[in-house]
């Protein structure tokens, strides 16, 4: 039994079948497998136990988390479990509140088992810190598993949790979960609960559910979602027709393989063949535009306007107090040093040049309802474990292409398998307008009911490990 199963189990079972059953089989698996693979930072196995006992004598099913475990990226307080942010500043940390998106999936009846592993304060594409090993890519060991949300991809794709928290500030929920072979939604701007982080983006980071399982992803994501921010949500649309459409009736889709950056030929082809695999459905049609994502253009100005935004979150209180300086990872000296060097007329520039990009996706999305693309241009890279030897813009540059537009516009985007390149995963994206992130969970399902189902990594993968 895998904790996918079991979490299926709790799903379906009547008043007496039990969430401490669920738990105590993710705990397991996160004991036996964790000293591997690095995924968690923090495991609380009493609070967990606690909390699957009070699922369990609840008189009625609490929502949709109800009795699933769960983790939390470690960039999101968690009341009396300690939160690092990934730093070794932060070390022993421990708030006395849950952020607000985590306090609304417990609400919903989740059983948060532990914190898992992320770069310092989200900034590298690697998850990889000053407190514990690298996180592992389950399918490869010696590949990375992307970042920010590494750990929680990670921990998913091995079967550790069945669902997970992260976040998404320029692709950090989809590019691990891509890499990991997991689904990863990435909300419009707005559409959850803002706070409980620590040095982050004012406007482009969301929350967001990783799963092995569409269905799962839409649990959390129904557990964590609006009501809506009206300071902080993006423009809305009214689809009238989309309104009246159901299930896959008369999807539209557009296919865009040009991120405007260089991608192998290999994936692109794997995500080319499954889009092909979706046309072939009843009621879904697929254009082919030729048209491009053209990210080259507004690459800079969206990362300008990140850089300053995590300075002013906290960055420079970091850079100028020497004690927490000398504890910074290398990385995240550079980053904030290099942030310190945007002026506010780069900033407000970022901002102008977030509605050209909005502009750009309105026309790209002109006469359809989603945009299908890659997720990453890649597989998973080798090198996980070694040292970093990359600065972060050049890291991220061959991950991010497809991704970061959906955070500068604040648009809803979500990456499913779909296919595998030298053994490893493909994630395909698809993007839609603000408010579409059911549809997108739906167009999400038809691939991973039609197209390619999901599949556990067979970890350990090592074959020198001989288990």
């Amino acid at each position: 039994m895998n904790t996918l199963s079991v979490a299926m189990d709790v799903q379906q079972a009547g008043p007496n079948r039990t969430a401490v059953t669920a738990a105590q089989h993710s705990l397991n698996r996160i004991r036996d497998r964790d000293p591997e693979l690095h995924a968690f930072l923090t495991i609380c196995p009493e609070q967990a136990l606690a909390d699957a006992e009070a699922v369990d004598g609840a008189p009625e099913r609490l929502g949709p988390m109800h009795g699933i475990p769960f983790s939390v990226k470690d960039t999101y307080a968690t009341r009396h479990v300690r939160t690092t942010f990934g730093s070794a500043v932060f070390s022993d940390h421990v708030p006395v509140q849950d952020a607000p998106v985590v306090a609304r999936i417990r609400r919903a009846g989740g059983i948060m088992v532990g914190k898992t592993n992320t770069p310092e304060f989200a900034i590298y594409i690697r998850t990889v810190n000053e407190l514990q090993p690298e996180t592992l890519n389950p399918w490869d060991p010696t590949r990375i598993c992307g970042g920010s949300s590494g750990g929680a991809a990670a921990s998913v794709a091995a079967g550790l949790t069945p669902v997970a928290l992260g976040s998404d500030g320029g692709g950090s929920v989809r590019i691990p979960a891509a890499l990991c072979g997991v689904v990863g939604l990435k909300p419009s701007r707005g559409a959850t609960p803002a706070g409980g982080g620590f040095i982050g983006t004012r406007r482009f980071s969301v929350p967001g559910p990783l799963a092995l399982r569409v269905e799962d992803a839409r649990a959390m994501w129904h557990a964590m979602r609006g009501p809506v921010d009206a300071e902080r949500s993006t423009r809305t649309f009214v689809d009238r027709d989309a309104a009246l459409r159901s299930g896959r009736h008369g999807w539209r889709l557009r296919w865009v393989a040009d991120s405007g950056r260089d991608a192998t030929c290999e994936v692109v082809d794997a995500v080319r063949f499954a889009v092909g695999r979706l046309a072939l459905l009843d009621g879904v049609e697929v254009d082919d535009s030729r048209l491009g994502l053209d990210t080259p253009r507004f690459a800079d100005p969206f990362y300008d306007a990140m850089m300053a935004d995590r300075l002013a979150t906290g960055g420079d209180r970091m850079m100028t107090d020497a004690a927490s300086r000398d504890l910074l990872s290398s990385y995240t000296r550079h980053h904030f040093k290099r942030a310190a060097a945007v002026s506010g007329t780069q900033y407000s520039q970022s901002l102008g040049c977030g509605d050209a990009a909005a502009d750009h996706l309105d026309m790209l999305l002109d006469g359809v309802d989603f945009l299908v693309t890659p997720t990453t241009g890649v597989i998973a890279p080798e090198g996980a474990g070694g040292p970093i030897d990359a600065l972060p813009e050049d890291a991220r540059r061959e991950l991010v292409a497809y991704t970061f537009l959906a955070n500068y516009t604040g648009y809803p985007a979500i990456t499913v398998p779909c296919g595998s390149v030298a053994g490893m995963p493909v994630g395909l994206q698809v993007l839609g307008r603000p408010g579409a992130e059911d549809r997108l969970l739906d167009v999400a399902d038809a691939v991973q009911e039609h197209v390619f189902p999901p599949r556990p990594a067979p970890w350990p993968a090592s074959p020198a490990t001989g288990r």
